[in-house]
C-alpha cells in the first residue's frame, strides 16, 4: 500500500512539475484543471447524488472554470475569488471544530451542498490560474509546501502519533502529524525564502504564510473527511492507486491555495 501511493504520489509530481516547466501556460491550466474538473464529479458523489445530478454538477462547474480562467484578471474575479475562498475556510475551520464536538449535524447541513463544493474549487482554481500567468515558480513553491507538509505529517503521524487530532471525523490523524507537517512544511518555507530574493521583512511574512497555508491544507483534509464519514465511504474515489479519489489527493491544495495566494498578493509581494 505505501509503495502504490509513493509510486502514484511520484507520478502526479513528475506530471505537475512537468507541466510547469516545459508546457505552455494554457495546457498547463487544461492539467490542473483536469484534477478540478474530476474533484467536483467526486464532490457530489460525497452529497449522495445519483449519475445525472452528477454529470449536471461537474459540467456547470468546469464551465464557471472556464468563465473564471477566461475572465480572472481582466473583470477583477481573482482578488474576490481570494477573500471568498478564504472567509469560506475560516468558517470551513469552524465547521470541522464543530463537527468535532459531537455537533456534526449543523456541520453537515452547511458542508455537504453544492454550494460549499463551489467555494471550495472555484477560489481554488482562479489562484492557481494567477500563478500559471504570472509566477509558475511560486506556484511551484505552494505545491512543494503542501507536498512537503503532507509527506511529513502522514509518516510522522504513523510512526509517533498518538494524540487523535479529529476523533469523530477522521481517527487517523493525530495532533503530532499536524506538528511534523508544519515542522517539515515550515522547514521547506523558510529554505524557499532565502533560496528566492526576499527582504528580511518580505522573508518572515513568506514563512509565516507558509504556516498559515499548511494550517489552512489540514482544515481542507478534515472537511472532505468530514464529508466521507458522512456518508460512510473512506475514499473520495478510486481513480488514484494508494490515495482513493481525486479529492483525496487535493482537499488540501483545495483550501490552500486561495489562503497562499491571498497572502502573496494582499501581504508578502507588497513587503
Amino acid at each position: 500500500m505505501l509503495k502504490t501511493r509513493l509510486i502514484t504520489a511520484a507520478i502526479l509530481a513528475t506530471l505537475v512539475i512537468s507541466g510547469l516547466f516545459y508546457l505552455p501556460p494554457p495546457a498547463t491550466a487544461v492539467i490542473l484543471g483536469s484534477f478540478l474538473v474530476v474533484g467536483a464529479w467526486e464532490w457530489s458523489g460525497l452529497l449522495g447524488w445519483g449519475a445525472v445530478a452528477r454529470s449536471t454538477y461537474t459540467v456547470v462547474l468546469a464551465l464557471l472554470a472556464i468563465a473564471v480562467w477566461h475572465w480572472n484578471d481582466s473583470a477583477g474575479i481573482f482578488p474576490l475569488a481570494l477573500v471568498i475562498g478564504s472567509l469560506w475556510w475560516l468558517c470551513a475551520g469552524l465547521l470541522v471544530v464543530a463537527a468535532q464536538r459531537k455537533k456534526a449535524g449543523q456541520a453537515i447541513v452547511l458542508a455537504a451542498n453544492p454550494i460549499s463544493g463551489v467555494l471550495a474549487l472555484l477560489p481554488a482554481w482562479s489562484g492557481i490560474v494567477w500563478l500559471i500567468g504570472n509566477d509558475r515558480t511560486m506556484l511551484l513553491v505552494m505545491f512543494v509546501l503542501i507536498w512537503t507538509a503532507d509527506g511529513a505529517a502522514y509518516f510522522v503521524g504513523r510512526r509517533w502519533g498518538r494524540r487523535r487530532l479529529a476523533s469523530n471525523i477522521s481517527p487517523g490523524k493525530s495532533w503530532e502529524g499536524v506538528a511534523g507537517g508544519l515542522v517539515f512544511g515550515g522547514g521547506a518555507a523558510i529554505a524557499v525564502s532565502f533560496a528566492l530574493v526576499f527582504s528580511d521583512q518580505a522573508r518572515m511574512g513568506f514563512i509565516a504564510l507558509g504556516l498559515f497555508t499548511i494550517g489552512a491544507s489540514v482544515i481542507g483534509d478534515l472537511l472532505v473527511s468530514l464529508l466521507k464519514r458522512h456518508i460512510g465511504v473512506k475514499d473520495s474515489g478510486h481513480i488514484l492507486p494508494g490515495h482513493g479519489g481525486v479529492m483525496d489527493r487535493i482537499d488540501g491544495l483545495v483550501a490552500a491555495a486561495p489562503v497562499f495566494c491571498a497572502g502573496l498578493y494582499f501581504w508578502v509581494n507588497r513587503l
